[in-house]
């Protein structure tokens, strides 16, 4: 019986304590749109790329560099130079395929901007994101 409510109130901490994790992670919204609402409360110039005709011709150009199965961009800029950019597919599987690819074009970005700054490069579910760590706070 001790060894039941041990291996129980053991269960119960651990799932607090995920919980507790994970509504910590540093990750931008997971809904484009709140993303995006949340940039520009806190001071971002935002380009949402959506399902306008030259939005997209705007996604098209991901393609070309090896970038498929976006639903959506989200892009921000502020007055200091913070910036962020989130790339939401259209399923998980997808993000996953595409995380090298993404990957590669972070890289080919930080290179051309010159940038000394630290880069967040992380992916969470159906997006991929990267930027500035005070970008990637200002997207929750």
């Amino acid at each position: 019986m001790k060894k039941t409510v041990k291996l129980l109130a053991l269960s119960l901490l651990l799932a607090l304590l995920l919980g507790t994790l994970a509504s910590c992670m540093n990750a931008p919204a997971s809904d484009a749109v709140k993303a995006k609402e949340a940039l520009k409360n806190n001071g971002y110039t935002v380009t949402h790329l959506q399902d306008s005709l030259t939005d997209k011709a705007a996604l098209a150009v991901f393609e070309l560099v090896g970038i498929e199965d976006l639903e959506t961009v989200v892009s921000a800029t502020n007055a200091d130079g913070e910036h962020i950019t989130i790339f939401y597919f259209e399923e998980a599987e997808d993000a996953d395929e595409e995380w090298e690819d993404v990957k590669k074009y972070v890289d080919d970005e930080k290179k051309e901007s010159g940038e000394e700054s630290e880069w967040v490069l992380d992916k969470s579910g159906n997006m991929i994101f990267f930027g500035t760590k005070a970008a990637v706070k200002a997207a929750k």
